[in-house]
């Protein structure tokens, strides 16, 4: 039997991406998501263990280098409203189980990306 969790986003992180999206930053939030989905992410999908999605890990701080600090803390904002604590070293924290909410973010920075590309 197939389990299906839909999240949707919040309207706080709407106006995060609409702003990202001003900002021309969308690339790279999405470079940062979908390594944080690849590395927080696929071995415990594969084991079917969502409890690996709880460990802390770390991302290459360069994905978190932006050419403005208002960047980086817009970012860290939008990630955090997933349930997702990024520090500017890289290390990463998930609360809960945050998995639904990132795949949703990771959903719109894709799609914004295409759209704006």
């Amino acid at each position: 039997q197939t389990q299906f969790v839909s999240a949707e986003l919040m309207e706080d992180q709407l106006l995060l991406l609409l702003e990202s999206l001003e900002r021309k930053i969308v690339s790279q939030q999405l470079k940062l998501v979908r390594t944080h989905i690849t590395l927080g992410s696929f071995q415990g999908l594969l084991e079917h263990d969502l409890k690996k999605w709880k460990e802390p890990f770390h991302v290459d701080a360069e994905l978190l280098a932006f050419q403005h600090k208002e960047e980086q803390e817009l970012t860290m904002a939008l990630v955090e409203l997933s349930g997702v604590q990024l520090q500017e070293d890289g290390s990463v924290v998930p609360w809960h189980q945050p998995f639904e909410a990132v795949a949703a973010l990771f959903v719109a920075l894709y799609a914004l990306n295409l759209l704006s590309g």
